[in-house]
């Protein structure tokens, strides 16, 4: 029966890919997938498959519930609880040498909806296949998560209570291809081709596209990826450069340079962000501003973002931990924008701090307290673009759990 299962759930996980995104030892940033291996026993499917073909699949749900008490500045407070994060994940190897890989996971906190871009539901993350053929190359196509560099964008979101602007803003899962170079055993150079986004320009974007933008017909987005750990890997580097083609004429550059280091009792890094748009691709901008004058919301042109991203992790005993993490973010104008001149238009601040219970002393099931506090402010132009401000204060009591199913 175990056999039969295993392999049903192969079939489906691979199917998606045909219709159609802290550290271990210090907790820095929870990756997706683990280094070192596979948590649960190899399996050889003896009868059904080539007696030389092995494969191995590991299943789990990835679930963050909270109680959560909201203090808004200016709004009445409000407590409620919730199921924050919920997704099922199953990934796996196969082949003679295991030289194929697959990944596949869903939200069930997303939209279900059928992306109408590339065809594929919203709510699913990953659906790729990984095919390493030599040693030193390997090949990935699917959907998968843009190969941007720094710490916080490749965080298993279960673990990560709050994002920052740019991280929780950016539309980052996406149809692509990646072709890997593993120059080392700690040294990988990446080329990634994905689509820029799932929908039609009009869905999209915020407002859509602006009067007399032309969408473009192959809107991709191309990254070049460096990842680099060093001493022992204590230190380790993730850094890239991104260029895509939003419209005609409309383009967009994203540079992310992430840095962490760490050690048995502790972790720190710090992400570094500067995105330049033709067209609000995050959308933090033209969500804070007023509709247009015809009332209908509106997509803000020639924007960019900044942001530095900080995060310590202490491990006080088996049992216990602690992180903090702040983020000072901008953004603006590189162009004048109709009576509103270049520069800085809006600044946000976030600082959060958290208290975790391991009772079993495993990181796949904690407790938490966690703090955040949030302040967004209109600068600069931001006055004459009536740039909203946003101040909160909010207390979360929660658990996560990773159920692994086998």
């Amino acid at each position: 029966m175990r056999k039969i299962i295993l392999i049903l759930l192969t079939l489906v996980s691979v199917i998606p890919l045909g219709a159609a995104g802290t550290a271990d030892s210090a907790d820095a940033a929870v990756p997706e997938r683990k280094k070192g291996g596979w948590s649960l026993t190899d399996t050889l499917l003896e009868g059904v498959v080539a007696a030389d073909f092995l494969a191995h699949h590991d299943m789990s749900f990835q679930m963050r519930g909270s109680f959560r008490t909201e203090m808004p500045r200016g709004g009445e407070t409000s407590a409620r609880f919730r199921m924050d994060n919920f997704r099922w994940n199953l990934e796996g190897t196969f082949g003679r040498n295991r030289e194929f890989y697959y990944h596949f996971r869903q939200s069930f906190n997303a939209n279900f909806r059928s992306n109408t871009f590339d065809n594929l539901l919203e709510s699913i993350d990953y659906a790729y296949m990984t095919w390493t053929p030599r040693q030193h190359f390997s090949l990935t196509f699917g959907k998968q998560v843009f190969a941007l560099g720094g710490q916080e964008f490749w965080a298993a979101p279960v673990y990560v209570v709050q994002f920052s602007d740019i991280g929780g803003s950016l539309p980052c899962y996406q149809m692509g291809v990646v072709g890997t170079w593993h120059i080392t055993p700690t040294q990988d150079l990446a080329l990634q081709v994905s689509n820029i986004r799932g929908f039609w320009d009009d869905e999209f974007y915020h407002g859509g596209l602006p009067d007399g933008v032309e969408s473009s017909r192959a809107p991709f987005l191309y990254t070049l990826n460096w990842n680099g750990s060093f001493l022992d890997d204590a230190l380790e580097f993730r850094w890239s450069a991104s260029y895509g083609t939003q419209a005609v004429d409309r383009d967009v550059w994203i540079f992310a340079m992430g840095q962490s280091y760490r050690r048995e009792k502790w972790g720190v890094y710090l992400d570094l962000i500067y995105s330049r748009q033709g067209l609000d691709i995050n959308g933090v901008l033209s969500s804070s501003a007023p509709t247009g004058p015809d009332g209908d919301y509106r997509t803000l042109e020639d924007v960019n973002y900044m942001s530095a991203i900080a995060y310590l992790h202490l491990f006080l005993s088996p049992s216990f931990s602690m992180y903090f993490k702040g983020s000072r973010e901008y953004g603006g104008f590189y162009r004048p924008y109709g009576d509103v001149p270049a520069g800085m238009l809006r600044a946000s601040w976030n600082g959060q701090a958290c208290l975790e219970y391991m009772p079993t002393r495993s990181r796949d099931f904690r407790f938490f307290l966690h703090y955040n506090f949030y302040d967004a402010r209109p600068k600069g132009g931001g006055q004459l673009l009536e740039v909203a401000s946003r101040q909160e204060h909010r207390v979360t009591l929660g658990i996560i759990y990773i159920m692994n199913i086998f």
